[in-house]
């Protein structure tokens, strides 16, 4: 899965993201964010992933508003979409469907004549949320070892088997009494969602707020709050935050270019230097011209 991160805001003290992978058979991640960030990217087919939610922090993914102790199942093939919000901590496990559905029905007796074609969540009662995470916890460390193993290559380790089947029979007994938390699909999310495809598309440019709501079809006041509801941000802070993670990009390749950091800067739509360095320094910890000559030329 290929992820493309645009981080909104600088972290008082930094994340922590531990994974644990076998060769792109199977995965665990464990999460912990101090920052706000806005990530997406594709799901690999024939995979699922089963986020179980710590803290929430008011966090998003895939359009669905999380809670503390939830699970979250994300088909293969999905895009996805997710609104970071510092203290957001999770644990994520990535396994082929096919293992998952087994799992499924040996933990929880059920039959799954076909995978979920999208994400949904359950939440589970506090007390199997923590026996759930204090299990994970526990085999963490053995992971690393068994994902080197040759002989795990093809199937995740017995531990995470284990695991899985916990949150399973768990994911079962919940859904009795939750059929599902559906994703928000709301107007204020699609609006969002569509002022940042402009963005995107026209990042170069200059975008004043009254052009977003010409182009969504709403109002500044209902702009203001469908950024606010979905990125916790306005949407000038939002276009300024997602021109920086631009240029960040873009200077780690702009020696091997030839491009200077101004011409980053004009090319993304920044065109007061000053400021322009400030705030980057301010986001990243580090002035553009660091990044531009951390980078080299390769």
């Amino acid at each position: 899965m290929l992820v493309k991160v645009d981080r909104l805001s600088a972290g008082a003290l930094p994340s922590r993201i531990r994974q644990v992978q076998s060769h792109g058979r199977w995965a665990i991640d464990f999460a912990e964010f101090n920052c706000a960030l806005r990530a997406s990217g594709g799901l690999d087919p024939g995979s699922v992933v089963l986020l179980a939610v710590k803290r929430a922090s008011e966090s998003t993914i895939c359009g669905i508003q999380l809670k503390d102790d939830m699970i979250l199942t994300i088909p293969g093939g999905t895009t996805v979409t997710a609104m970071i919000q510092p203290g957001l901590s999770y644990t994520g496990a990535v396994v082929p469907t096919a293992i998952w559905a087994e799992i499924q029905a040996a933990a929880a007796g059920l039959i799954v004549e076909q995978a979920a074609d999208r994400p949904d969540a359950i939440r589970l009662a506090t007390s199997d949320a923590q026996t759930i995470q204090s299990m994970i916890e526990q085999m963490a460390d053995g992971f690393a070892a068994v994902a080197s193993n040759p002989a795990q290559l093809e199937r995740p380790p017995v531990a995470l088997i284990e695991y899985l089947g916990a949150l399973a029979e768990a994911r079962a007994v919940s859904a009795e009494g939750d059929k599902g938390i559906a994703g928000l699909g709301s107007r204020h999310l699609r609006q969002a969602c569509a002022a940042e495809e402009f963005i995107h598309a026209h990042i170069g440019e200059e975008i004043p707020v009254i052009r977003l709501c010409k182009e969504i079809g709403v109002s500044r006041r209902q702009l203001e709050y469908a950024f606010r509801a979905t990125f916790a941000v306005s949407p000038q802070e939002f276009i300024r935050t997602l021109r920086l993670n631009e240029a960040r990009r873009q200077l780690t390749i702009a020696r091997a270019h030839g491009l200077s950091v101004t011409r980053v800067a004009m090319e993304v739509g920044i065109t007061h230097l000053g400021r322009f360095a400030a705030n980057y320094r301010l986001l990243f910890g580090e002035s553009p011209k660091e990044t531009f000559h951390r980078t080299g030329t390769a």
